[in-house]
């Protein structure tokens, strides 16, 4: 049995779809279809980027500017999730091996003070990434902002006229 629970946030044209099942069965879940949708949806969390899949509503009259918007909204979120289940991957197969290597036998799990030397072994080991990642997503970022404004502001004037 599925059931349905959507959420409207008060400032935005933004829906959170939140499907629970009480089977265990994948395909009752099914992806929404972009243009029947009234709004863009958000989905549940990514297991291992934590990233939650967005759903960009498609007007029937979409401009070739809209377009170009959605289309690099849903380019850069693929890009972002890659990254963070790259990432995330390769974190918990490192923190894996770490404590297969550090933890002592008979005993379940390391403290915090004893983890925090592997938090920052990786963390260290992966700055040039962050680095790397950060100023890429800033620029797709402010790429993304002047499409944004772009758009609304064709919008802004195309509703204008209509008065």
């Amino acid at each position: 049995m599925l059931s349905s629970r959507i959420y409207r946030h008060k400032s935005c044209h933004l829906l959170i779809s939140r499907n629970t099942s009480t089977t265990n069965d994948a395909k009752s879940m099914q992806t929404p279809n972009p243009t029947k949708i009234n709004s863009d949806m958000v989905g549940p969390p990514d297991p291992v980027s934590n990233l939650r899949k967005v759903i960009y509503k498609q007007p029937a009259n979409e401009t070739d500017l809209e377009k170009r918007y959605r289309e690099l909204r849903m380019e850069i979120q693929k890009w972002n999730h890659n990254f963070w289940t790259q990432h995330n991957s390769r974190f918990f197969q490192e923190r894996e091996d770490y404590l297969k290597k550090n933890l002592p036998e008979g005993k379940q799990n390391l403290t915090a003070d004893e983890m925090s030397v592997f938090y920052k072994a990786f963390l260290d080991k992966n700055w040039t990434t962050h680095i790397s990642y950060n100023i890429e997503w800033y620029k797709k970022n402010f790429t993304l902002l002047g499409l944004a404004i772009q758009v609304k502001l064709k919008r802004l004037f195309r509703l204008k006229s209509n008065n």
